[in-house]
């Protein structure tokens, strides 16, 4: 006896999507237009990290792919969280990171409602997409998923109405097809310039410990600098403040890898400007509650002068945050070093501290360096 056929959310084939491909963690902004697809995923396994900041989503989406070499997922909001994303896509397509990154919308795009984020996006992805059809939405995903690391890889976006999402399709159809296998796990792309000089006493001093992910726009020159134990997976500069979102999802995808040793490897964000790190600090508080342990370092020569008044009485950079306050406002532990001893010293107790605290630990150097010095040619 005949009838209408069954029908399943069309969430359904987006979920299988994402498990084909290796992909077990969003990262993602709360919104009412996105609580359908953290609703499917939270229901089939795939976690979620929830994000303070839309621009800071993509950033810990990047640091994720760049530890497990798979096409990573990071949900905004629409309305100015469509904008605020622009500037991590351009370092996805920069840095060849495959990225999918979803913008949940309400209402119709364009002048009379949000920004529109295709439009918005197309100059910096390889693909965008805005899901009109409850029967494309499986489709759009896997195309993105496979958009994303094929060939050069990079950023791909997909606008998902919140009609979309919440809509059904009939079972066995598109949606229910088999994903695309995950492609190959891809290593970090090469610095496109020569990086910058490193301090190579530091350098020494972090590749002496346990294996090092560094994250910053200096970690190239670190690395090169500090042996086969360094390693930097995060080169390409963001906005400020992106080195922290960024070093989060280096820390959650080593957590999720190898979760049994993960402490063993330890994460080091080298922090290049002290005027942008208050920018996405508030992600320090994501940091402390959810116990991810980095180590923030702020190498001489990149600390800035000490904030407040100098030895003579007169203020030395009023305009200055004060890093080791701010740090403390969120719950974590930080100091300032007036040398290189002292800063050598530092750095051991952070990275105890990091572990023990399960918590970011900052280190900033107070003071200024002479030129790193080279080798004899």
């Amino acid at each position: 006896m005949g009838g209408a056929p069954r029908r399943v959310p069309a969430l359904g084939g987006v979920v299988r999507a994402l498990h084909g491909a290796g992909c077990d963690t969003v990262f993602g902004c709360p919104g009412d237009a996105l609580d359908p697809l953290y609703a499917a995923l939270d229901a089939a396994g795939i976690a979620r990290l929830a994000v303070r900041h839309a621009e800071s989503a993509p950033h810990m989406a990047i640091g994720w792919s760049r530890v497990r070499g798979r096409a990573a997922l990071a949900a905004v909001p629409g309305d100015a969280g469509a904008a605020r994303v622009l500037p991590a896509l351009a370092v996805a397509l920069a840095d060849a990171v495959p990225l999918v990154c979803v913008v949940g919308t309400g209402t119709p795009a364009g002048p009379s409602g949000a920004p529109d984020p295709v439009r918005l996006a197309r100059p910096l992805v390889k693909w965008a997409v805005r899901v009109e059809q409850p029967a494309r939405l499986a489709w759009a995903f896997r195309e993105a998923l496979w958009t994303a690391r094929e060939g050069s890889a990079g950023p791909v976006l997909i606008e998902l109405p919140a009609a979309v999402a919440t809509a059904t399709v009939p079972a066995g159809g598109p949606g229910d097809l088999p994903p695309a296998p995950p492609g190959p796990a891809r290593p970090p792309a090469p610095p496109a310039e020569p990086p910058p000089a490193a301090h190579p006493e530091i350098a020494g001093w972090l590749a002496g410990g346990a294996e090092t992910y560094l994250v910053g726009a200096d970690a190239a020159a670190y690395a090169a600098a500090g042996g086969g134990r360094l390693r930097a997976v995060a080169t390409a500069a963001g906005p400020p403040g992106w080195e922290i979102p960024t070093a989060i999802g280096v820390r959650t995808a080593l957590d999720a890898a190898e979760p049994a040793g993960a402490d063993g490897a330890e994460v080091v964000v080298l922090l290049d400007d002290p005027h942008g790190f208050p920018a996405l600090a508030g992600e320090l508080a994501l940091a402390a509650h959810r116990g991810v342990p980095l180590v923030l370092l702020m190498p001489p020569g990149r600390a800035g002068l000490r904030p407040g008044p100098g030895a003579d009485g007169s203020t030395e950079d009023a305009s200055l945050t004060d890093q080791v306050k701010l740090v403390a406002a969120y719950g974590c532990a930080g100091r300032t070093a007036d040398g290189p001893k002292e800063l050598r010293s530092a750095l051991a107790w952070a990275r105890k501290e990091a572990v023990s605290t399960r918590r970011p630990v900052l280190v900033r150097a107070g003071y200024a360096a002479a030129a790193p010095r080279t080798a004899p040619g």
